[in-house]
């Protein structure tokens, strides 16, 4: 995240192949729990599965 003080996060993004299409899994990793916890208090869980949701949708389309 942009202007987040403190250690950089390490995002993991994993695409693995599926009988029904594809997995996408994503990883972050942050320095300490109260940076992930201040991340996840920003509401970023739930952008994050809307943004997936429309992704899926799209691509189902």
């Amino acid at each position: 995240m942009v202007g987040v003080p403190g250690e950089p996060n390490v995002n993991e993004l994993t695409l693995t192949p599926h009988e029904d299409g594809t997995l996408l899994t994503l990883v972050i990793t942050y320095a300490n729990a109260e940076m992930r916890d201040m991340i996840i208090g920003t509401g970023m869980v739930d952008g994050m599965e809307a943004s997936y949701a429309r992704l899926e949708a799209e691509v189902l389309s």
